[in-house]
């Protein structure tokens, strides 16, 4: 469908519709947290350094006249923090018409990149919004959604309506219908409140809430065209880490808590990332031998095997939708939600869990003292230190609405 000119060399294509401040130059384009890995890592990157960081890219336009192929920028500014495409195509983005779709296809193995723009007036743009963002005739909310997906999905064509397909037209009846009073009080009433609409029965068990894709609803107090990037942390998976010189539960927290003068109790509560923290710990990474060491000043007490948090990350994440809910007060004083942001994630990279570790956004929880003689925990968690970030585990992602 859109017309590349190399389209052999095209693995996966980030799509954007852009905004008003995305240009060709100091500003260049925003790159959501979920497309970083189409581009390259910066050398030395440090997360805790108050740096800028840039990587050389190349990039190919079709314009009239100027550019067909130009040395861009991947800039990474810690100020905010956020990450751009910068130094771009002057001719074709700086005079855009609003809500125009910028088209990169990553070239397999090269961070060069393929760029076309297109008006909403070009016969492409309709097919290509329909069928990835599902655009209806309201092109006021559209503006900023953003989508990695394979190639093969701009080209292939899918018979009838897939369940994603269904799912979503669900979704959006139930977003029509604005603010609905929670059907539970608590944490959990704005899931249980969405999948009560959808006439979902609750499910307590691991299968997926509906044919297959696993649902994940969240609230916030500011509307859709207010709200920031998600934050605070995210549970991903719990698992217990093979013992090594620690021996079990009881020998971790005998030899390597601290007293809680406050409980009466020997206890080891604290995060663990790659920084180390005020207690010493800090986790090692160990590709070569496909191991994460859980250190303490040095001196390595348990280990992960990496294969086993692969196996425990895609058994927790597989396909899904993330809703979140605008939450409000009604004047009898319940709870309501008008859920109104829609994300679509399918297949887990475990290498962006490697390198979220490494950016110091990944960390295991311990969470275990001792009573009457016995180790007590509350799970080995691996956590998201901010939510913002959730979507970069995931090859694929597209934001609905």
């Amino acid at each position: 469908m859109i017309p590349f000119k190399n389209p052999e060399k095209v693995d996966d294509v980030f799509c954007k519709v852009l905004t008003p401040n995305d240009d060709s130059g100091r500003h260049g384009v925003l790159i959501p947290v979920f497309a970083y890995r189409l581009f390259p890592d910066f050398i030395g990157y440090d997360p805790l350094s108050a740096t800028n960081y840039e990587a050389s890219i190349t990039t190919h336009w079709d314009e009239s006249e100027g550019w067909s192929q130009k040395d861009s920028k991947w800039k990474h500014y810690h100020r905010y923090p956020e990450r751009r495409m910068t130094s771009l195509s002057p001719e074709l983005l700086n005079t855009k018409p609003k809500n125009s779709l910028l088209i990169v296809g990553k070239y397999k193995d090269l961070y060069e990149y393929e760029c076309i723009i297109i008006h909403p007036t070009d016969p492409w743009y309709l097919p290509i919004g329909t069928g990835l963002f599902h655009f209806d005739l309201d092109q006021e909310k559209v503006s900023g959604l953003s989508a990695i997906f394979p190639y093969s999905e701009l080209v292939g064509k899918i018979d009838g309506p897939s369940v994603l397909d269904e799912l979503v037209a669900k979704v959006k009846e139930i977003s029509n219908r604005g603010f609905v009073p929670s059907m539970r009080s608590g944490d959990t009433g704005v899931g249980f409140t969405f999948e009560s609409l959808l006439g979902i029965k609750a499910n307590s068990g691991k299968e997926p809430d509906y044919n297959g894709i696993e649902i994940k609803c969240s609230r916030s107090n500011k509307p859709k065209n207010k709200r920031t990037a998600q934050t605070g942390k995210q549970t991903l998976f719990a698992l217990v880490p093979n013992w090594g010189v620690a021996g079990d539960r009881k020998g971790l927290v005998q030899s390597y808590g601290y007293w809680d003068e406050s409980r009466e109790r020997t206890a080891l509560y604290c995060t663990i990332k790659i920084a180390e923290n005020n207690l010493g710990w800090k986790l090692e990474v160990v590709e070569s031998e496909g191991k994460i060491y859980v250190c303490k000043h040095g001196e390595r007490i348990v280990q992960y095997e990496m294969s086993d948090l692969e196996a425990a990350l895609e058994s927790k994440h597989k396909e899904s939708i993330f809703i979140t809910a605008h939450a409000t007060k009604l004047a009898s004083g319940e709870e309501a939600f008008h859920y109104d942001s829609l994300v679509h994630a399918k297949e887990v990279l475990f290498k962006e869990f490697i390198a979220l570790i490494k950016e110091n956004v990944i960390g295991l929880d311990f969470a275990i003292h001792m009573k009457e003689g016995k180790a007590r925990d509350h799970g080995f968690l691996w956590r998201l230190e901010n939510k913002k970030h959730l979507l970069r585990l995931f090859k694929y992602v597209v934001e609905l609405y």
